[in-house]
């Protein structure tokens, strides 16, 4: 594996090249991939992988074919990155889970099955089994566990079983082992959807999600025990409305949200990661310019480009990141926040790799 680098020669596009986790097409990579490109001239920070192909009809496979063909590919990809890459994925298990059965993995059981079942020692199983699969994968970086809680029973997340309890002390405690297993293995973890969505009824891919009536504060607290206990390496923000907390801003583009209720008050200083902004909760309501400049302003590290939504977009990664570059060389990003999340990137990888 290659050294961290330091930021001292990185010019400023591959310093934002490292804070985008980019979507790509293909289960194989050669010199001339577009994604090998992209890790070529931009430095790309990590990929996220896909079971399937969701911007065509029918869906088709797009990364993952077996544990053999993913072994291969995730080798191949570190291979051609002067910086070790993040490579995630959605392993949350259950019907978010990217490697199944129908591939040659294993069954993995739903995060609401886990809680329902409630034995701690299944619990650490389960997430064995989970950590193991992705460390013989070759991936290091699973967008998992989901610490919403479960508070009404019209939940789409609930409802797709992808929450553990409606006790924010069983999401405590299950959540840790989780986390730990996968330390274990030298995989990182995101805690997901701060500052909590366990109420939404309304799906972020296909519109606003506005939960200011159903959110309670009280959704906050496993992220802040986890966060005391140095046990969150990563967060992901949700693309939720809530107007208690922001008036103007959904939290993945609210600075109220990031820089003061999460980093200030509750002590977060690792990557804060924002779910992909292709999803319609946000890119129907800002210019694409905007959506960068809002999101990094306000305290986001990583960005989610999985390009994985209709339409799919040609050029999304060299088109962000440029658009990420001239709004820092114009003034409307700081260049201080580039450096922020390039030296809060490449500190979790240190601790990583």
């Amino acid at each position: 594996m290659n050294p961290i680098i330091s930021n001292q020669s990185l010019p400023l596009e591959q310093m934002v090249g490292q804070m985008i986790l980019a979507g790509f097409r293909g289960k194989t990579v050669s010199e001339n991939s577009e994604i090998t490109q992209w890790i070529d001239s931009y430095n790309i920070g990590g990929v996220i992988l896909y079971d399937m192909e969701m911007t065509q009809k029918p869906p088709g496979k797009r990364n993952i074919d077996s544990p053999d063909q993913l072994r291969k590919l995730t080798q191949n990809l570190q291979s051609f990155s002067r910086t070790p890459m993040f490579i995630a994925i959605d392993q949350e298990g259950g019907n978010c889970a990217r490697l199944t059965s129908e591939y040659g993995f294993s069954h993995f059981s739903s995060w609401k099955e886990i809680g329902e079942l409630n034995d701690f020692e299944k619990t650490r199983s389960f997430s064995y089994l989970v950590a193991d699969t992705l460390h013989q994968g070759g991936i290091n970086l699973n967008l998992a566990p989901v610490l919403d809680i479960q508070n009404s029973s019209d939940s789409m997340i609930g409802g797709e079983g992808r929450c553990i309890s409606g006790n924010y002390n069983e999401v405590i405690d299950q959540s840790r082992i989780f986390i730990e297993e996968h330390r274990k293995k030298q995989i990182g973890t995101v805690g997901k959807h701060f500052p909590g969505q366990g109420s939404a009824v309304q799906d972020a891919h296909n519109e606003m999600t506005d939960i200011s009536d159903t959110w309670d504060e009280s959704e906050l607290i496993p992220y802040s025990k986890l966060i005391q206990s140095n046990d969150l390496n990563a967060i992901m923000m949700g693309h939720v409305f809530i107007q208690s907390l922001d008036k103007d801003y959904p939290a993945s583009l609210s600075t109220k949200i990031i820089s003061n209720l999460l980093r200030k008050k509750m002590g977060f200083n690792g990557v804060v990661i924002c779910d992909d902004p292709v999803m319609k909760a946000i890119s129907d309501h800002y210019s694409w310019d905007e959506i960068f400049e809002l999101m990094i302003n306000a305290g986001v590290d990583l960005i989610c480009l999985g390009n994985n939504l209709e339409p799919y977009r040609e050029n999304l990664i060299i088109d962000s990141i440029k658009s990420i570059v001239s709004q820092v060389q114009n003034g409307k990003i700081p260049m201080v926040r580039i450096k922020e999340s390039f030296h809060r990137i490449l500190n979790l990888k240190s601790n990583l790799f």
